[in-house]
């Protein structure tokens, strides 16, 4: 077995970190920036609860159906550090997702991490993927288009 990899992505961005917070771990902000048309359901904010990520077909994921995945919320230290672990029947174990906010000189830098990679081809299509979903994120909270819908 390989060890696996980490993928480490970050943006500054021109909004208060409140602002940042909540769209991080807003599921209708989530819904907006993270993978455009592809909805999240996060019924509670806190350590423990489950959410819900409805990965839908599109130019970066194929397929022609909604594929639905289960993450447990393993950190909720507002407003800087949000984290999910990964939940999958039949794939890689210990993935997790964290989003890390810190404020600097009027902007709120962003850095998403995802741990548990555990191919080339996974890394290089997660890396693809937090770069968009970045600048989206960029776009949406300083009043722009989305650059990758």
């Amino acid at each position: 077995m390989s060890q696996a990899m980490v993928v480490v992505r970050s943006l500054g961005m021109e909004a208060p970190l409140e602002r940042v917070w909540r769209a991080v771990t807003e599921a209708e902000q989530l819904s907006q920036w993270y993978a455009p048309g592809s909805p999240w359901d996060i019924p509670e904010l806190r350590k423990g609860a489950c959410a819900w990520f409805h990965h839908s077909p599109n130019e970066h994921h194929p397929g022609t159906e909604a594929v639905t995945m289960r993450a447990t919320i393993s950190a909720v230290d507002a407003p800087r550090r949000f984290a999910m672990r990964w939940e999958f029947d039949d794939g890689p174990e210990g993935m997790m997702t964290t989003f890390l906010l810190e404020e600097v000189a009027g902007f709120t830098y962003v850095t998403m991490t995802e741990t548990g990679c555990e191919t080339e081809e996974q890394t290089r299509q997660t890396e693809a993927g937090y770069t968009m979903s970045l600048a989206n994120l960029k776009a949406l909270l300083e009043g722009g288009s989305l650059p990758h819908t």
